[in-house]
C-alpha cells in the first residue's frame, strides 16, 4: 500500500509569480502593439480577432474600458507565437528610434546653421561637401529674415529638406 502512494506523481501546482510575470509580459506586448500603426500590426502577422481587438483599443476614450481592452487584447495573444511577434515588435521600433535618430541629426544642424552662421556652414561643407552651396546660403538666409520677421518658417523646412537629403 505504501509502495502505491510513491508510484503516484505528486501534483504540482503552478508557479504563481511564473505565470504573474508571463501574464504581464503579454500585457506589455499589447501596450507596444497599441502603440503601432495598423500598417505595422500587418507586419507583425497577428491574427485578425487580435487586430480587430486593437483597432477597438484605439478608438477608445475611457481610462478604465481600454484596460479592460487591453487585457482581452493579451488574453488573446496567448494563442500566437510570442516570440516571433515580440521580435518582430523589437525591429520595429529599432528602425523607428534610428529614423528618430536621423531626423534629430537634421534638425541639430538646421538649428546650428541659422544660429551659427558662417562657422557651422564650414563645418557642414567639410562634412557634406556634396550639396548646392548656393542653394543652402540661400535658404539659411530666408530662414533668418524669416524668423526675424517672424514669418512662417516655409525657408527653414526647405532647409531642412535639403540637409536631409544631403545627409542620407
Amino acid at each position: 500500500m505504501i509502495d502505491n502512494i510513491e508510484d503516484e506523481p505528486e501534483y504540482e501546482r503552478p508557479n504563481k509569480s511564473e505565470q504573474k510575470r508571463e501574464a504581464q509580459a503579454f500585457l506589455d506586448l499589447a501596450k507596444k502593439l497599441e502603440s503601432l500603426s495598423e500598417q505595422q500590426w500587418q507586419d507583425v502577422s497577428l491574427s485578425e480577432h487580435v487586430i480587430d481587438a486593437l483597432r477597438a483599443l484605439k478608438e477608445m476614450p475611457q481610462k478604465a474600458a481600454k484596460k479592460r481592452q487591453l487585457k482581452l487584447v493579451a488574453k488573446y495573444l496567448r494563442d500566437t507565437d510570442v516570440h516571433a511577434a515580440l521580435a518582430e515588435v523589437e525591429n520595429i521600433e529599432q528602425v523607428q528610434t534610428k529614423v528618430n535618430i536621423e531626423f534629430h541629426r537634421v534638425e541639430r544642424w538646421r538649428d546650428r546653421l541659422l544660429s551659427e552662421g558662417t562657422p557651422a556652414l564650414t563645418e557642414f561643407l567639410v562634412e557634406y561637401s556634396d550639396v548646392d552651396v548656393q542653394q543652402l546660403r540661400q535658404l539659411i538666409r530666408n530662414a533668418s529674415q524669416e524668423a526675424y520677421k517672424n514669418k512662417p518658417p516655409k525657408s527653414a523646412k526647405l532647409l531642412f529638406k535639403l540637409l536631409r537629403e544631403c545627409m542620407k
